[in-house]
């Protein structure tokens, strides 16, 4: 039995697969103890198949959890008190940056608030040059002083950030060592192993976040594993990374800034699971959830991957799969902004109070209330029925927040937010694509999130993107994702060189030395020779360049090879090349990945195309001008079946709007395709 648990703003979502099958439950997402919504989402499963919550952990083999926790305490600054041991010199490069500006035209705009305040930044004579050659030694009795000072200030984590320590990392290795010597236990995040390569302040900036969220991230995760091993769970929990693999509880804490976007990267790989099962290579997924929406991409069945990610001011020099979050989702507040123009999100009504529709104190306009007032969601089969939503509450928002500043009807505000909220999307999506060079005419639409199909046709029709693909999950299609991942180490080190100054048995030393470690680290985990693949990558760049791009390495390390690698991949992302020029490698990179067991999609056998068995009634709707729409339940559609829009396909966790104009053909893996998109509107 596997078990998927993804703990978003809004819900928590657990998807199980057994030899029954696939089920789901939703649960609400509890803020204040995450921990406490998992257990009751677990609960509801159990009492779902009409046995207990121990009974049911007893026969689970694989467990994999997502959470937003790291995001949350990174994005409101809510995490560890931390100090800084660096080098003599350096103390404020947490401030000076790599030079760069958000926005390089606000001149005035303040700098990001530092993470650790100045007098915790503590400095010690030591120097390790370029090459890696060490220029001063570690001043001991410094160290110790600084150690003491940090110890008395009561600091929760400690960074160690010694320049060029990812050359040679005793001095950083010599403070550990400190640490432990003075009686002194605070989550320790040391540069050179959070990030093993060039660039001084990616490799602070990173090594601060990992300090940052660690301590919280541990605690809560230690918590939730303690609250299941009471309950009779007895495998590993393992935890959901940004790059798309998993690790196990107490690696994951060790290595905290790994699961910063955790949540997304889990509908990523959903999103490469329904594009291998449909030979759909190229898929643009976007996942609405309460509170935003979530947009990847993926090419030749694979998640596009970065290195570098900045959230919340900061930056994040690690393997990620390449999340573009916009700030629309069903909770978000739909307003007047200061210049009387309507806006939806990026401020969000969030699990608590919620929409005004939920009843529970917000009175605030949502997407979620505008949705309603359209008659595209049911007032009572939401969630399964087990909350029932108020009309009149969403209608009394809209009306105050948007109808009547606008002079509307209520609809008529309604419908204005639900096209803003189409509109945001689409540019988000575009804005994926095209920066990548990719025309989103090219790729397939794949929505998901409980709000997600309510937009999905109007987004295809406005990128004239012809296939919409909505799976029978979409609402919990995160935690999906987690059961197709695999237990994942990467592991990189700096080369510098031009690839025609190599030979094939040097670079192919480096990728072995590598794969080597990385092997190490997944036995500890458990898992068996047998079961690993290797991916190995590298970064280039032409001389006088600053950022490399990404280069797949085959089995072949012949530097003529590497050489024609990097050219086309560097014509693949800006259409020209700088033919002559020597590439020089960067980075060498592997990725190494231990097998679990996987989820695989049911697949049902196509029957008649008639969508009747299915059809629950009538309703009316407001899609510019009031129509009557058939309401169709997602559950009885089966394989074959072909609904005309207008209609409305509802299900216990989503709901899903199909046009005039288009057609919506359940297919075998019970994923309702939207075709045939006009211009409609």
């Amino acid at each position: 039995m596997l078990i998927g648990v993804d703990v978003g703003g809004t819900f928590t979502d657990l998807v199980l697969a057994d030899g029954a099958g696939v089920s789901f439950h939703k649960a609400p997402s509890t803020p204040d103890d995450p921990s406490r919504g998992v257990v009751d989402a677990l609960e509801g499963m159990a009492a779902a198949r009409g046995e207990s919550l121990d009974a049911l952990l007893a026969k689970v083999t694989v467990f994999i959890h997502g959470t937003t926790v790291a995001t949350n305490i990174l994005v409101q600054r809510a995490g560890a008190k931390l100090g800084l041991v660096t080098t003599r010199g350096f103390r404020d490069l947490i401030e000076l940056r790599d030079g760069a500006r958000e926005n390089r035209y606000a001149l005035r705009t303040a700098p990001p608030e530092p993470i650790v305040a100045r007098p915790l930044r503590l400095e010690v004579s030591e120097r390790v040059g370029a090459d890696g050659t060490v220029t001063t030694p570690l001043d001991a009795t410094e160290l110790d002083a600084a150690i003491a000072a940090l110890k008395a200030a009561g600091v929760e984590g400690v960074v160690v950030a010694f320049l060029h320590a990812h050359r040679r990392p005793e001095h950083e290795l010599a403070v550990r060592e400190a640490i432990a010597r003075a009686g002194w236990s605070p989550f320790v995040s040391l540069s050179h192993e959070v990030l093993s390569r060039e660039g001084e302040y990616d490799r602070l900036s990173t090594a601060l976040v990992n300090a940052y969220v660690g301590p919280g991230l541990r605690d809560y995760l230690q918590h939730l594993s303690d609250q299941l091993q009471a309950r009779g769970i007895t495998v590993p929990i393992f935890v959901m990374q940004s790059a798309g693999g998993v690790l196990p509880i107490a690696a994951a804490a060790r290595r905290a800034v790994g699961a910063v976007t955790s949540g997304p990267a889990g509908g990523a790989m959903s999103g490469a699971l329904f594009a291998q099962a449909l030979g759909a290579g190229n898929l643009v997924t976007y996942d609405t959830g309460g509170t935003t929406t979530d947009i990847c991409v993926i090419e030749n069945g694979r998640p596009v991957e970065r290195d570098k990610t900045d959230l919340a001011g900061l930056r994040i020099t690690a393997p990620a799969i390449e999340v573009n979050p916009i700030g629309i989702g069903g909770g978000s507040l739909a307003r007047m902004d200061a210049s009387g123009i309507l806006a939806v999100g990026p401020r969000s009504a969030g699990a608590a109070p919620g929409p005004a529709c939920f009843g529970k104190g917000g009175t605030r306009a949502t997407l979620t209330d505008a949705n309603l007032v359209l008659g595209f969601i049911s007032p009572e089969t939401f969630l399964g029925g087990r909350m029932r939503l108020s009309v009149d509450a969403a209608r009394a928002a809209i009306a105050a927040d948007v109808a009547e500043p606008l002079g509307l009807s209520v609809e008529e505000g309604a419908w204005a937010v639900h096209v803003l909220a189409t509109s945001g999307i689409t540019e988000g999506i575009r804005l994926a694509t095209v920066r990548r060079g990719r025309d989103p005419r090219d790729f397939a639409l794949m929505s998901f999130g409980g709000a997600g199909g309510l937009h999905a046709n109007g987004v295809a029709r406005e990128l004239s993107i012809p296939k919409v693909i909505v799976p029978r999950m979409a609402s919990v299609l995160s935690a999906v994702g987690f059961l197709a991942a695999d237990i994942r180490q990467d592991l990189q080190c700096t080369l510098d060189r031009p690839i025609g100054a190599l030979s094939a048995p040097e670079i192919e030393a480096v990728f072995a030395d590598l794969e080597a470690r990385a092997r190490k680290l997944l036995a500890e985990s458990g898992v068996g020779s047998a079961d690993i693949r290797v991916q190995r990558s590298m970064e280039c760049r032409y001389a006088r360049q600053i950022h490399g791009i990404p280069v797949t390495v085959g089995a072949n390390c012949d530097p003529a090879a590497l050489e024609q690698a990097f050219t086309q991949a560097y014509r693949g992302l800006y259409h020209h090349a700088h033919e002559g020029e020597p590439g020089i490698i960067d980075t060498c990179r592997v990725s190494v990945f231990g097998a679990l067991p996987k989820l695989t999609l049911p697949m049902e056998e196509e029957g008649p195309a008639d969508p009747t068995p299915a059809l629950r009634g009538i309703r009316e709707t407001y899609l510019k001008t009031p129509l009557r729409a058939p309401i169709y339940w997602f559950d009885d559609l089966r394989a074959g079946m072909r609904v005309s829009g207008p209609a409305i396909v509802e299900s216990a966790s989503t709901t899903i709007l199909v046009e005039p104009g288009s057609t919506g053909t359940v297919d075998r893996f019970g994923s309702l395709v939207i075709e045939s998109v006009s211009d409609v509107q």
